[in-house]
């Protein structure tokens, strides 16, 4: 039952988290994603806020992963202000209509390192 509860707030917060147009380029993207394992009957809810930032055809984004709640410690929200967060950062860039360029990394400000320099091309048919 705890469960449907859950998974019916989700939805709720998922219809009013959407992306947001701010001007001058400046897009916020935010994702709310619950999911249940049930093999391991485990239940969690995190949030995705992303700023984004489009120049020419280059969109460029941070974010982060925010935990909401779990089955374990209910809500855990607060718990993400106890340390540093981890940022996400990337670009992804239009090559042609069916070809896309993307890189990104991330920083950890808990750890002070940065994350796996990645880069790919996805080729859309």
């Amino acid at each position: 039952m705890r469960t449907i509860v859950i998974a019916a707030v989700a939805a709720m917060v998922a219809t009013s988290a959407s992306a947001m147009d701010l001007g001058y380029g400046l897009t916020m993207n935010t994702d709310v994603v619950a999911e249940h394992k049930f093999d391991a009957g485990a239940t969690t809810m995190i949030i995705n806020p992303e700023l984004g930032y489009m120049t020419g055809q280059a969109e460029w984004t941070v974010g982060t992963t925010l935990n909401i709640w779990d089955d374990t410690n209910s809500f855990t929200l607060d718990d993400e202000f106890d340390h540093a967060p981890t940022l996400d950062f990337g670009v992804v860039y239009p090559v042609m209509s069916n070809l896309e360029f993307e890189a990104g990394t991330t920083y950890d400000f808990e750890a002070e390192e940065r994350g796996e320099l990645s880069a790919k091309f996805t080729f859309s048919f």
